[in-house]
């Protein structure tokens, strides 16, 4: 089995329903290492060379934030701009990554019929992925289809179960190398 990183960074998880229950899932599974950043990383000064060396061990590597103000929060931004060096993930040598799969899982207050051209948040869910996987791609990370859950202020109880178990089974495959 490989060793999947899954980047958890929610600033406040003690309010979260959705993130909460979802890494609450996949932190049970033998194949993840969750790095929980804001519990990591409490004065916003991310540990590079441990960062690094996580990423060195990973076979894949998940994202998994809620979006706030149409992007990631604010430590999820600092880990990339001091993790990703030149060197490390991309440029010369800059290879550590390539080649590993890439897996975004994001949640939203909103509906999905809200992201939408003309609707409240102005445009499709994936114009707001698109920074995350160009990054991806800039390291030569494989994309891997995201996950991601609307409206989590609505769920039931029986979609989330639903939803973490299908969260499972994706990071099961990717751990087999299967197609996810």
């Amino acid at each position: 089995m490989s060793r999947i990183i899954v980047l958890y960074a929610h600033p406040n998880p003690r309010r979260s329903k959705v993130n909460a229950r979802l890494i609450e899932a996949v932190g049970r599974m033998e194949e993840v290492q969750v790095r929980d950043l804001y519990e990591l990383y409490p004065n916003l000064h991310v540990n590079v060379a441990a960062e690094q060396e996580a990423l060195r061990n990973a076979s894949a590597v998940v994202m998994q934030f809620p979006i706030y103000w149409f992007s990631a929060p604010a430590l999820l931004k600092e880990w990339q701009d001091t993790v990703l060096a030149k060197g490390f993930a991309f440029g010369p040598n800059g290879t550590e990554l390539a080649g590993k799969p890439f897996m975004l899982v994001a949640t939203t207050g909103g509906e999905e019929s809200s992201y939408a051209e003309g609707k409240a948040h102005g445009a499709e869910i994936g114009a707001y992925l698109k920074p995350f996987e160009q990054t991806a791609r800039f390291c030569g990370m494989k994309l891997v289809e995201p996950l991601v859950v609307h409206g989590a202020n609505s769920l039931t109880p029986l979609l989330l179960s639903d939803l973490a178990e299908q969260y499972q089974e994706r990071l099961q495959r990717l751990a087999k190398k299967e197609t996810v």
